[in-house]
């Protein structure tokens, strides 16, 4: 998909975010990243696809971070198995200081299709345009944009691994955000708030209130959709619909206010058609905006 003139008309719609140049700009920003992890193929672990997004997210936050922090940890897949495994940190130091805003998405793509209608497919990795994808490459143009326009909080953006590594019952997701929370558990200081960011680039963007993130975050989820409401992006709808165990699930089982922004009603999730093709720069820009928007007023 080409991102264009089609931009720019519907961004001279969309109050809120910079202006139609900075529109354009970071449109083009997350689009090519998006492109980039998909030239690099499958993304699970162990794959070239995933040493190449390692080395992608590296090169971003040297160049744009305040800070980049490496957590390497190892799974044990079996009694006799490991499987080594990274979470990558770039830190903003914000202007003000005070407690940091965790934003996260998961980087790895899942190693087997196990939801896709052809059998035949089902012992292969997924490209994961969407699921894995989407929420990297905005997280990567939040890079750029935070080195830029600074927020008065500290702002860690934590690409976690693993969130999609196991098959179902098996206890081996989410493996990334939770080695994360183990970690913080250890620390005296926690994030304000922790928002994570999952299947976003739906061309049919239809975002629900996830029933975690209604829990445990509220006014948060409250803050983020009167900034949606006020950009005029429907796609955040106030109904509740699904209860998720995603990367946030870790940190709202200790407390810390957290949330979810995932569209769940994915046709081609954990199949091989989670590609390129499926996904709308529109959607994916217009959660970065409402993110941008709603991190700015925290």
């Amino acid at each position: 998909m080409a991102v264009g003139s089609m931009v720019f008309v519907f961004f001279c719609s969309q109050p809120g975010f910079g202006n139609i140049l900075d529109s354009k700009k970071y449109s083009r920003i997350i689009w090519n990243y998006l492109e980039t992890l998909c030239a690099f193929g499958p993304r699970n672990p162990g794959s070239e696809g995933y040493r190449e997004t390692l080395n992608l997210i590296r090169k971003v936050g040297e160049k744009y971070a305040d800070q980049v922090v490496e957590q390497p940890f190892l799974v044990r897949t079996s009694s006799e198995g490991t499987q080594a495994m990274t979470n990558l940190e770039l830190r903003f130091q914000g202007t003000q200081g005070g407690a940091p805003i965790l934003i996260g998405a998961h980087f790895d793509t899942r190693p087997f299709a196990d939801e896709d209608p052809d059998p035949a497919n089902r012992l292969k990795p997924i490209l994961g345009a969407n699921d894995g994808g989407s929420g990297t490459a905005i997280l990567l143009g939040l890079a750029q944009y935070l080195s830029q326009h600074p927020v008065a909080r500290p702002v860690h953006l934590v690409l976690f691994d693993g969130e999609d590594f196991g098959a179902k019952g098996s206890g081996l997701n989410l493996l990334g955000s939770t080695y994360y929370a183990q970690q913080l558990a250890k620390q005296e200081r926690v994030p304000y708030w922790v928002l994570v960011i999952d299947m976003v680039g739906d061309k049919d963007l239809q975002i629900f209130k996830e029933t975690h993130s209604l829990k445990g975050s509220s006014s948060f989820l409250d803050k983020i959709y009167r900034v949606a409401r006020d950009q005029g992006v429907g796609a955040l709808k106030e109904e509740t619909k699904y209860t998720i165990f995603d990367d946030h699930y870790p940190f709202h089982r200790m407390g810390i206010p957290s949330t979810v922004l995932i569209d769940f009603d994915y046709p081609y999730w954990h199949t091989l058609q989670d590609t390129l093709d499926k996904c709308s720069i529109e959607s994916m820009i217009s959660i970065f905006s409402v993110v941008v928007k709603t991190i700015e007023d925290l």
